[in-house]
């Protein structure tokens, strides 16, 4: 790539500041694009550091954490957030045990008892000692204004949690996944077999998962909502792949951009309880009426109340048998029955 001489650089931004009408915005844009194209030059000239380092504002040393350029450990490791969730971490973490290389669980203060149920499942179950322990105490804001009031290299800030997550995972590619989802049974050889054999044959990519909500009525029964949702959830560990602040929550940024793939299927269930606040981590004047920041988060809100009003009837459900999260039964036992 030739080199562009001073003069030229000097007309292009003279034709760019005339696109602007802020100079700040221009300066901001300019600055933007300057750093993105420097670690794209460190990484082509393959003089990027091995390890980039990051520091909290409120200068708590131990919550300092660094990320390597990458990982040569063959394999995957998922990572989990998690507070209260007793109800749904075992259905979890039995579902996952078997898939994945490395399970990184970080509990976030929470009171009831999900961290002695995770303690007791890895005794029990952890025969090759996957999963890792850790607590992150710090209160995290929450989507919406909280969290775009809350800067970026805060402990408390989402992005933050999430980058101090993935510092604490040691193979090639790491996993988003949340304590409320489940790898469906009639799903886990196909993704045992993408994760172990596939993947790591393939260039390096960010992969979406496909999922879909199930929501558990007041009176136990399980319904399993049509809508599928999309999220780029597996991608290489490197500090060229880590999580950035938006304005209402937590978003993956890859620089330079991976092409993206998708694994075939549904693949988990994300699981939603009516006898819960499933909205717990919104800030609740981004949750009013005025200020709901998408249509999806709407539709969410209103497909809880209904099964939670015990309005079952509606064409955007299915009744799922109790045996779906049974897994000591067979992926052939997941047959739907229509509500």
């Amino acid at each position: 790539m030739p080199l562009l001489s001073h003069t030229t650089l000097q007309k292009i931004i003279r034709n760019l500041s005339r696109s602007f009408s802020s100079p700040a915005l221009f300066m901001l844009i300019v600055n933007l694009y300057l750093k993105l194209f420097r670690q794209w030059l460190f990484a082509s000239l393959k003089l990027s550091p091995q390890t980039m380092c990051f520091r909290n504002r409120e200068g708590i040393l131990d919550f300092n954490y660094c990320l390597p350029l990458r990982s040569d450990k063959a394999g995957v490791s998922a990572f989990l957030r998690v507070k209260n969730e007793e109800q749904k971490i075992i259905y979890c973490l039995q579902s996952i045990i078997d898939a994945f290389d490395e399970i990184i669980f970080v509990d976030n203060g929470s009171e009831d008892s999900t961290s002695e149920l995770v303690k007791a499942f890895k005794q029990e179950h952890d025969r090759e000692d996957k999963i890792k322990i850790y607590q992150y105490p710090w209160k995290i804001s929450r989507c919406g204004s909280e969290h775009f009031a809350t800067a970026e290299d805060s402990v408390h800030s989402l992005a933050y949690y999430y980058n101090w997550t993935l510092s604490h995972c040691t193979f090639q590619y790491i996993c988003k996944w949340d304590a409320d989802m489940v790898l469906r049974k009639d799903a886990q050889q196909t993704v045992k077999i993408f994760l172990k054999e596939k993947l790591l044959k393939e260039q390096s990519k960010t992969w979406l998962l496909a999922g879909q909500t199930v929501y558990r009525s007041l009176d136990g029964q399980y319904f399993l909502s049509q809508r599928l949702a999309h999220e780029r959830r597996l991608f290489p560990l490197s500090y060229l792949n880590r999580y950035f602040k938006e304005e209402r929550w937590e978003v993956l940024r890859n620089s330079p951009p991976l092409p993206v793939d998708e694994i075939p299927g549904v693949t988990f269930y994300e699981m939603k309880f009516t006898n819960e606040d499933e909205t717990s981590h919104w800030s609740p004047q981004t949750l009013s009426s005025a200020n709901n920041p998408s249509d999806e988060l709407r539709e969410e809100k209103e497909r809880f109340e209904l099964i939670k009003e015990g309005k079952y009837q509606d064409q955007r459900f299915t009744l799922l048998p109790s045996t779906f999260l049974d897994y000591s039964g067979s992926p052939a036992d997941e047959v739907h029955e229509e509500s």
